[in-house]
């Protein structure tokens, strides 16, 4: 017994089709990724600090697991890792005796700037071939994204 409401139709349900584009744009990002050393977590890390940076902030471990919602425990493996590279540096909080503000060094800078060209392409070939449905696939993002199961936030 295979006890589905789409059992007759798998292409009906919405999981199985969001799990199927997901990893269709998923797999391209990770080869583009490859050809500068990178891993999409990795990636991102580096991506939402600068993010953060760009806007006059230096973010804490804390503020780059909850805008990426990659887990604490993950995000605290890959700042490891990028410290090591010498992609990030931590240094202690100004005013939070518990955090390390998370800076993003020259290499790490570079690195971001070679990724997001990339990145953007695929998402421009992409999702470019919604065009004008667009704006109503971002909406329906942004409303996926406020659902809450738990704590996840997009």
């Amino acid at each position: 017994m295979f006890n589905s409401r789409f059992k007759n139709d798998s292409s009906q349900s919405p999981g199985f089709l969001f799990i199927k584009a997901y990893n269709n744009w998923y797999t391209e990002v990770q080869k583009a990724l490859r050809v500068i050393d990178l891993t999409h977590p990795q990636f991102i890390i580096l991506t939402v600090t600068a993010y953060f940076q760009n806007h006059g902030q230096n973010p804490t471990q804390k503020t780059i697991a909850d805008h990426s919602s990659i887990d604490v425990m993950t995000t605290s493996q890959i700042l490891r890792l990028l410290e090591k590279k010498q992609y990030i540096q931590r240094k202690q909080h100004p005013t939070d005796t518990r955090a390390k503000s998370i800076i993003l060094l020259d290499a790490g800078r570079e690195k971001v700037n070679q990724g997001l060209p990339l990145i953007e392409k695929i998402d421009g070939l992409y999702f470019g071939g919604l065009q004008s449905d667009l704006p109503g696939f971002m909406n329906s993002l942004h409303k996926l994204c406020s659902f809450k199961f738990s704590n996840n936030k997009c």
